[in-house]
């Protein structure tokens, strides 16, 4: 009998859908593979930490944990990685194994060239608005889960001691459910990334996360995390590998012959708090002259409105359908639609002209990932505007638009943040960015609310 995805849900769902999950004979079809790139050598400054945890009581076992790390870690080897596989951990291995891998990315140079990588297949919860990765043997309902599992924050996050112009990588496969009742957003809690990290989860907040009940099977998340790891080259972004992982899962969920696969189909979230442009090798160099296909990627990698981008990305993949820079116009074009989406929105203000302003490289980078729909970037760019920094005079209503352009694209702590400040000053739009930051999953830890209006406090 062919396998059937199970929600990776810690609380349990109701026995109607839960037969029905292990009774619908779904096959997760794998696409086709290109050949695999030759392995790339590893030099000591890339290394990677996969936990695959799978056994966990009543009954929730994950069962592609094993071979997704099976296949990441070859996937990883590929492009240079020197990785190791950690299976079904318990609570004090887990903060062994992250504590030995911090100390191993401690001990290299700080000289941008470092990237370390730790990767959780497994259940997660949230706390207090915390959120925690539970360790193999832990159940979601156990009264001291919290104090028997991993807090992403606090513990994982701190295993990069290597900031800019390093990069760390923590890519989540969990559920991101909730451990407590009254949270009506049921969901493992949206948090931003510090400076120098990127943080890839499998589902949004509130989300489950699909995986088939067969062990020779792959998550839909990392299945297709692999498959784009195995067909790029590593002069592709980093953020661009795992935005193309979300509009693959997107699609090959959204299209699913099952039905039960298309109502829940999760929508894959990143948070960026890098600077600057990270690969896995060095940008493409033109040899002699550029191609009209290289200057056509150049027009496209200058623009810096939404528009344009979209304008040029579109023109591009009808030039050049089978072009080395695919992954990279593909996932501008999609940035540059939801741009576009969140400028159309009565709640945003920004004219023509705030994306055409002048300021310092690390002002200019973030400018043109915002136009290319990076929430992040957009919130980042409104910091510079509040504060007077990376050479923008202090500018509050600019900092303010920049911020409800970042909240249109699904920054929550930007909605929330919008509301309190909103709410102060008797402003009504605090009543659409309070709600838009509960849908888009961001609980307020105890003690930060904002407004006895605000729910979940």
């Amino acid at each position: 009998m062919p396998a059937s995805p199970t929600p990776r849900r810690p609380r349990p769902t109701s026995r109607s859908r839960r037969q029905f999950l292990l009774q619908g004979g779904l096959l997760i079809g794998a696409a086709a593979l290109p050949a695999p790139f030759a392995t790339a050598a590893a030099d000591g400054r890339r290394l990677a930490l996969l936990i695959c945890c799978g056994s966990y009581p009543d009954g929730k076992n994950i069962q592609p944990a094993r071979k997704n790390g099976r296949d990441l870690e070859a996937a990883l080897r590929r492009q240079g990685f020197e990785v190791s596989v950690e299976n079904d951990l318990e609570l004090p291995r887990f903060r062994d194994a992250i504590a030995h891998f911090g100390q191993r990315l401690a001990a290299l140079p700080n000289d941008g060239q470092t990237i370390g990588l730790i990767y959780f297949c497994g259940h997660g919860m949230q706390v207090e608005g915390r959120n925690y990765l539970l360790p193999s043997g832990i159940a979601i309902d156990d009264p001291k889960a919290r104090e028997r599992s991993i807090n992403l924050q606090e513990e994982v996050l701190k295993a990069f001691p290597q900031r800019y112009p390093g990069l760390g990588v923590a890519v989540i496969d969990a559920c991101r459910d909730s451990a407590e009742p009254i949270d009506k957003t049921g969901s493992f809690n949206y948090s931003s990334a510090p400076q120098g990290c990127i943080v890839a989860f499998s589902a949004s907040a509130g989300q489950v996360s699909l995986s088939p009940s067969d062990p020779a099977q792959n998550s839909f998340y990392t299945g297709e995390l692999v498959r784009v790891l195995n067909g790029i080259d590593d002069a592709t972004p980093i953020t661009d590998i795992f935005e193309l992982t979300r509009l693959r899962v997107e699609k090959t969920m959204s299209t699913h012959p099952v039905a039960i696969v298309r109502k829940l189909a999760q929508r894959p979230h990143m948070t960026a708090g890098q600077t600057g442009v990270f690969r896995l090798g060095s940008e493409r160099v033109p040899d002699g002259a550029p191609s009209l296909e290289d200057a056509a990627y150049a027009r496209l990698a200058d623009a810096l409105a939404p528009a344009e981008v979209s304008k040029a990305a579109t023109a591009f993949l009808e030039a050049y359908p089978r072009s080395r820079y695919d992954t990279q116009v593909r996932v501008a074009l999609a940035g540059a639609e939801d741009a576009l989406k969140a400028l159309s929105s009565r709640f945003v203000r920004l004219s023509a002209s705030a994306f055409r302003s002048t300021g310092d490289p690390r002002y200019l980078e973030d400018i043109r990932k915002a136009v290319r729909g990076d929430k992040d970037a957009a919130s980042r760019v409104s910091d510079m505007y509040a504060q007077g920094s990376n050479g923008v005079a202090v500018n509050p209503q600019r900092a303010e638009q920049w911020l409800r352009y970042s909240a249109l694209l699904g920054n929550a702590i930007a909605c929330y943040t919008l509301y309190r400040n909103l709410a102060e000053k008797g402003d009504p739009d605090a009543e659409f960015f309070g709600p838009e930051a509960i849908r888009l999953g961001y609980v307020p830890p105890k003690g930060l609310c904002g407004s006895r209006k605000w729910e979940n406090c």
